[in-house]
């Protein structure tokens, strides 16, 4: 074969369109590598954000309010735990938040279990709100060693089980704006402070957010059968039909993403009709989901309590509307609506 025969002219053809293919496709990847470095610098960014905003608390509520501010007065009430002994400066004890109900439904919450085995959820209550709290040890949930114990993922996930299962309980009684995990105030005084300064924006997320729960709908793209061309070529296969074959496993491929990605628009078009609110967060890696298949998307939905039979049999038809395109719907929930919460309050805490 030689330069001017029709074959060689033909082999060279389809050696630039794939060479072209390839050059989008690589930087298609490369960007998608690039977004995920992006998304761990920004993960790590948060959790330092997240830590600073826990050193501002400590250091805004590191003076002790006076005796009239921390007791209970007629429109200011606490439920206080009986009194303690005095406690030696190892054992000097924060107060751990765990979300914000309105006053008049703290007495709903009952005996709750905390993140410590030793002490019970209570409510300090400021005006028309209350706070979900329990004591902790300082010298765990401090600054210092909180840095620590974040990088300790047994104790990250011991504690994130012990948030989330106060937060459910409290969920099943009352409506709550749920706190990140370990939003720990200094002092009792902290608290009503924080309760004080963002009461309207509080009230605001409550009414928003009552009678409703939020809900997850994972879509997951099902790993293709085989994404790339045996390197043991049948015997006597041509190098031009070898280019025409990655050709068009190339062109199949971009049709099956764009087709997930309009059905990934259809579902989180339909189930917002069925929710209250929706947004689509970020989509996790298969380390993170463990799922093998790629996340297409990751809807979440504020539902309100009578519609959820509707949003999950919406969910239902479109899990089979959309199987034969290889696409999985994965629903999940309830959960404490973290992604509904007013922007201004999270800023805030």
């Amino acid at each position: 074969m030689r330069a001017g025969d029709e074959s060689f002219e033909r082999l060279r053809k389809a050696i630039d369109e794939l060479a072209v293919g390839d050059a989008a496709e690589l930087l298609s990847e490369a960007r998608a590598e690039a977004r995920a470095r992006v998304r761990s610098m920004l993960s790590d960014a948060l959790a330092q954000s997240m830590l600073e905003s826990a050193r501002e608390q400590l250091e805004r509520s590191s003076h002790p309010a006076p005796p009239a501010a921390e007791s209970a007065t007629a429109g200011t009430a606490a439920t206080a735990a009986p009194a303690e002994p005095a406690q030696p400066a190892t054992e000097e004890l924060a107060w751990y938040v765990y979300g914000v109900v309105r006053a008049s439904d703290a007495g709903r919450l009952g005996e709750l279990g905390s993140v410590e085995s030793h002490q019970q959820v209570i409510t300090v209550s400021e005006d028309d709100v209350a706070a979900a709290a329990s004591r902790v040890p300082l010298h765990e949930f401090g600054e210092a060693q909180l840095r620590k114990n974040l990088s300790d993922m047994d104790w990250v996930e011991r504690t994130a089980r012990a948030h989330e299962s106060v937060l459910e309980a409290i969920r099943q009684r009352a409506t709550v704006i749920p706190m990140r995990m370990c939003t720990v105030y200094r002092t009792e005084g902290g608290i009503r402070e924080m309760l004080r300064r963002e009461s309207d924006a509080l009230d605001d997320a409550l009414a928003h957010l009552e009678g409703k729960t939020e809900w997850g709908v994972k879509v997951f793209a099902s790993p293709a059968a085989s994404d790339s061309v045996s390197a043991v070529e049948p015997e006597g296969t041509t190098g031009a039909a070898y280019m025409e074959r990655k050709r068009r496993e190339r062109d199949r491929r971009d049709e099956e993403a764009q087709k997930a990605e309009q059905a990934c628009g259809d579902i989180h078009e339909r189930l917002s009709r069925v929710a209250a609110d929706a947004l689509v967060a970020p989509p996790q890696r298969p380390e993170a989901s463990g799922h093998p298949g790629e996340m297409a998307l990751n809807g979440v939905y504020l539902v309100e309590d009578a519609s959820q039979d509707a949003f999950h049999l919406e969910v239902e038809a479109l899990r089979r509307e959309y199987a034969g395109l290889g696409l999985e719907l994965e629903a999940t929930g309830p959960w404490p609506a973290y992604n509904f919460v007013p922007g201004a309050i999270g800023a805030a805490w």
